[in-house]
């Protein structure tokens, strides 16, 4: 069970450490990225709201349509041309240098974009939240270039900042500091104090963004919960697995996990909850998966279901066509006193079968419905096969289903009563029986000597009346 956990915390870091170059520019709902609180810490000095000449406004305006409109070379033209005058604010080269910079994002030149967007910051001229908002940027980019430590520390550079300038960094912040702290914890020898040491430092980070969203992401979740069962600390994850089995329905991962932790807390009656929702929204395909339901189901003796579930699973090839699982779909049958459904499973398993043992069940099975004819051809075909466990007790059902055919066949039934007396577990009831079928036997002679002898007395007699 530990071992299901320990590979979901693998799976997690694959996840969600791939942070994609794609992303790192696209529009960032800062709401998101920054606490969203009515009194700021500190309020920033006043400054002067700066604009772009009108120039160089309508030109940089006409390189962001170019960007717009997928024509990155045109817009670093107009770009370039506007950074050759010599007369531009550090506002204005600020915002030049940016806009310079997401263009060869764009490009996927990152190296370059990564350089013009630390130019723009340096001027340190553009409002506080824009360069705030930039500096943000480029710890994303550093981290989509797999520069981790430079990522880390201009992130962290980025939280002093932002608590500074009184906008106290809100969940998506914190989600991605957890996921650099769980990207160098997977980079560190496996339980080694460092890579403890990672998993404590990105816990409250995990933790205030999933807490603290409105509608936290799908891998802020998953952040959260790798970090809890790094530790083994099962009793934390359920809720939050509760709660992603509830955000996202259709991913089969959290309801195995969510049963794994039900299971592994001896909670076990909620872990077949789970797996029956998970086959009800067509979850469990695996052979394995499907055939412990099956066995859970007989468990809680629910043993239709399980019949149910084995049928439809066998006829649809999901579960193996191998003796095994047709003799406990027959056995599902038989525990739900369904003795007709159970014979055509027990027959495909008795013919798969390299002994005898399943043709007794299936003679047994046709004794339950008074078909003797049947359960004395199977009992016969299982002693003929042989390699039964207990062959004296095959005897001793053979005779009585002959017994059952009626008089004809009491003889072959007495037959087979003393061959099930030659095994001292048998002995004493087929000598019973033995005793009961010679008993009528003598009887019957009895009365049909009897008969004869008053028939013969009967003759004597006529002769006085004639």
């Amino acid at each position: 069970m530990k071992n299901i956990l320990r590979k979901f915390i693998y799976f997690v870091l694959i996840l969600s450490l791939a942070i994609p170059v794609s992303t790192v520019f696209e529009a960032i709902t800062f709401n998101e990225v920054y606490a969203q609180k009515k009194e700021r810490k500190k309020p920033p000095k006043a400054r002067r709201t700066q604009t772009l000449s009108k120039k160089v406004g309508t030109d940089f305006l006409k390189a962001q349509e170019a960007l717009a409109e997928e024509k990155p070379d045109e817009s670093l033209k107009i770009l370039d041309r506007l950074l050759s005058n010599q007369e531009l604010s550090d506002f204005e080269k600020a915002t030049i240098y940016r806009l310079k910079g997401y263009v060869y994002a764009e490009k996927e030149d990152y190296p370059k974009s990564m350089d013009f967007l630390q130019q723009s910051l340096s001027y340190n001229a553009l409002e506080p939240q824009a360069q705030l908002d930039l500096q943000f940027g480029i710890a994303q980019l550093y981290l989509a270039i797999d520069q981790w430590n430079r990522g880390l520390k201009e992130l962290l550079d980025w939280f002093d900042n932002a608590e500074a300038l009184g906008s106290p960094p809100g969940p998506s912040a914190h989600a991605l500091l957890a996921q650099i702290y769980l990207y160098f914890a997977s980079e560190t020898p496996k339980d080694s104090p460092e890579e403890k040491q990672f998993y404590r430092k990105a816990e409250p980070h995990a933790e205030i963004a999933v807490l603290q969203a409105a509608e936290p992401r799908e891998n802020w979740y998953q952040i959260y919960l790798s970090v809890l069962l790094f530790d083994d600390r099962y009793e934390e994850s359920v809720p939050l697995l509760e709660a992603m089995v509830y955000r996202f329905p259709d991913k089969k991962t959290y309801y195995r996990q969510l049963a794994a932790l039900y299971a592994e807390l001896k909670r076990e009656e909620d872990s077949f909850a789970i797996q029956q929702i998970m086959y009800s929204k067509d979850m469990l395909e695996k052979h394995n998966e499907l055939l412990r339901l099956a066995q859970l189901y007989l468990y809680y003796e629910i043993p239709y279901k399980a019949a149910i579930i084995l049928e439809k699973e066998l006829e649809a090839e999901r579960i193996k066509d191998e003796e095994k699982n047709w003799e406990q779909l027959a056995n599902a049958w038989l525990s739900a006193r369904e003795w007709k459904k159970a014979i055509p499973p027990l027959t495909k398993a008795a013919e798969m079968s390299e002994d005898g043992r399943l043709f007794l069940r299936l003679g047994q099975t046709y004794m339950q419905e008074e078909d003797w004819k049947n359960a004395e051809k199977y009992i016969r075909y299982a002693i003929k096969k042989g390699d039964l466990e207990n062959p004296g007790r095959a005897w001793l059902l053979l005779g009585i289903t002959r017994n059952k055919k009626g008089i004809d066949f009491e003889n072959s039934a007495l037959f087979a009563f003393k061959r099930s007396t030659g095994y001292e577990d048998m002995e004493a009831d087929a000598r019973r029986w033995v005793k009961v079928i010679e008993t009528k036997q003598a009887r019957r002679e009895a009365d049909r000597l009897a008969a004869e002898a008053a028939e013969a007395e009967l003759a004597d007699d006529t002769i006085y009346f004639n």
